[in-house]
């Protein structure tokens, strides 16, 4: 071999053909890929529908169940157990499915009972605020008709099973269900100022009666904002019971009517407006400093 081609063979290394072996793929695992897609929003518009979809189910039942029960014990109104019993229907299968949605979505628990985060200065400035608010908000109610109310006054009733459906079933169920799930849900999702606004909405819409819609929307700002600076179930469960509490014994005093009012209370109407004035002022600034405070976690978040 000359010296011409001893100088080929250097500069030409020799190639080589390499297969290229890519790491297998489970199968399962392509599939459980191309199922989930992108990473879902939620709550979607579609859990939210669906939320309503089984409260209204759940309500049909109820007034099934109960229609049946009077039916058969020959009374032509719902007595205080059945009252109680359609409360339980109509609650538990919306709260059970929030909780199977969050789960799907692989979320956390939102039910933080928060026993040790119970503050009770903001317990008071709650209470006060609820009780201004509602001196506030009665002109404007004393416009819608009472009828709604006082049927619900009268088949709630009064006695045992109507403090076990007011003051302990209402209170931890709803508050799960709006301050824990749907609340948590929403700020998630949309932030906290949204949360408060969302779960108050729903928690007015179920009352029904346009009266305690009003009434329970602007509670339920309050309960929600509360709840946000606490983290505290516990914390709005007392107050929300506390409010029920002194509805079951302004119902118990005074009868089953709705035309007890704050007014009617004051045989000075000067005395009745100071108050009122008073009332007026807390609401206010009370609700123009959550405004504040919402808005700007909001723009924070």
């Amino acid at each position: 071999m000359n010296e011409l081609e001893k100088d080929k063979n250097k500069q030409e290394p020799e190639v080589y053909d390499v297969e290229i072996i890519e790491p297998k793929q489970d199968p399962k695992e392509v599939a459980e890929v191309k199922e989930k897609g992108p990473e879902k929003q939620f709550p979607s518009w579609q859990d939210l529908l669906s939320t309503v979809g089984v409260f209204g189910l759940s309500v049909m039942v109820a007034s099934f169940f109960v229609a049946s029960m009077m039916k058969t014990r020959g009374v032509a109104t719902p007595t205080p157990d059945m009252t109680f019993i359609y409360y339980i229907i109509q609650m538990l299968p919306t709260l059970v499915f929030v909780m199977w949605l969050r789960h799907r979505a692989g979320r956390e628990n939102a039910v933080h009972w928060g026993h040790r985060d119970v503050n009770f200065p903001t317990l008071l400035w709650g209470f006060v605020l609820i009780a201004a608010s509602g001196i506030v908000l009665e002109p404007v109610l004393s416009l819608f008709p009472t009828e709604g109310y006082d049927n619900v006054t009268n088949t709630i009733g009064t006695g045992g099973w109507a403090i076990l459906s007011t003051v302990i079933a209402a209170p931890v169920l709803e508050e799960m269900l709006f301050r824990g799930l749907i609340f948590e849900t929403c700020r998630e999702r949309f932030g906290n100022m949204w949360a408060v606004l969302i779960s108050a909405l729903l928690f007015g819409l179920i009352h029904i009666v346009p009266v305690q819609m009003v009434n329970a929307f602007v509670v339920g700002v309050i309960l929600g904002y509360i709840y946000l600076k606490t983290r505290s179930l516990l914390s709005v469960i007392i107050l929300h019971a506390t409010n029920n509490v002194i509805a079951y014994l302004n119902i118990t005093l005074f009868g089953e009517s709705a035309d007890v009012t704050v007014q009617s209370l004051f045989t000075s109407k000067i005395a009745y407006w100071i108050l009122y004035a008073i009332a007026l002022g807390i609401f206010v600034y009370s609700f123009v400093n959550l405004w504040k405070t919402l808005h700007t976690d909001s723009k924070n978040s």
